[in-house]
């Protein structure tokens, strides 16, 4: 697999471009139609045009907790996809107040040296968001460039978009979620050391902390399968808080299962399978033992039921 470039900023010069635009939020099975059409486009290099948001969560109430895969997940996701630049332009005020016209000029002519213009059918863009798809077509001779829509995937009567997979995940229906994801939900990240409870408990295991900015399922325990230096193993994994021993701070804190490796450091990839049950808080450590031991069977029994083991 080609290492996949990200370029940042506005001064951006490449050739040959095979571009798709958006925000691309949880890349999920419609963006991907858009991301196969680029990928297919040779000689063109297949070119991702979205917006650098890092840094900012927060900014509003809205992007709060609301980006289903954080800019690294993204970027994952994008290489994995078969995708060989990604540009990253900056979202300020400056960029706002830029007239549609000149965008297509400035970005996607001289900068990027599109050939191919691939976008879904609500894409808007420019000052006020006044730009949309007949104008794009409307300057396409003028910049020798094509353009491709695609209008929104259905299934089973819901539009696949990332409003409704966001919904999806928050509210517990995460089947459906991952349906439409086109893959599992996963965080991804490196692992960090929490208070070393499972190791004491002879059930060690790996902790992420999620990004503030990202959308998160309902606390409680999922059969998941985390992938370490390229392997997958299963596991059962505890999403939020571990209120029997007061942690305070949200985390995804995965025990593998048949495995016993120190991995802190290590980038992992955990995807979420199945919820299992709610988080919950209990009396002893020996009842939380006991329960952990119950919901590694389960997780095994789930993820052999779903051919994952």
């Amino acid at each position: 697999m080609k290492t996949m470039e990200i370029l940042r900023g506005m001064n951006v010069t490449i050739k040959n471009s095979a571009v798709s635009l958006g925000k691309f939020d949880g890349i999920h099975r419609g963006h991907r139609l858009l991301l196969q059409e680029i990928k297919q486009a040779e000689p063109l290099v297949p070119t991702v045009f979205t917006f650098d948001t890092a840094g900012k969560p927060g900014a509003d109430a809205e992007q709060f907790r609301s980006q289903i895969y954080d800019p690294q997940e993204k970027s994952l996701l994008l290489q994995s996809l078969g995708m060989e630049r990604v540009i990253l332009f900056p979202f300020h005020e400056g960029t706002r107040q830029m007239l549609p016209q000149d965008f297509i000029r400035q970005v996607l002519h001289q900068s990027l040296d599109a050939r191919l213009v691939c976008v879904g059918e609500d894409f808007r863009f420019g000052k006020d968001r006044t730009g949309d798809i007949k104008m794009l077509q409307q300057f396409a001779d003028q910049y020798g460039y094509r353009v491709k829509v695609y209008p929104k995937l259905q299934e089973d009567g819901d539009i696949i978009s990332s409003t409704k997979i966001r919904t999806l995940l928050q509210t517990g229906k995460l089947t459906r979620a991952n349906q439409f994801l086109g893959e599992p939900f996963f965080f991804y990240g490196e692992v960090v050391h929490g208070n070393a409870l499972g190791r004491t408990l002879q059930m060690p295991t790996a902790n992420l902390v999620p990004r503030p900015e990202k959308v998160l399922p309902p606390t409680g325990v999922y059969a998941t399968t985390v992938t370490v230096q390229g392997e997958e193993y299963p596991a059962v994994t505890n999403l939020g808080y571990k209120p029997t021993v007061g942690s305070g701070q949200v985390g995804v804190e995965s025990c593998l299962l048949n495995f016993d490796r120190d991995i802190y450091g290590e980038k992992i990839c955990v995807r979420f399978h199945q919820f299992l049950r709610p988080e919950q808080k209990f009396d002893s450590l020996d009842a939380l033992c006991g329960q952990m031991a119950q919901d590694k069977r389960q997780a095994a029994k789930a993820l052999c039921n779903l051919g994952l083991v």
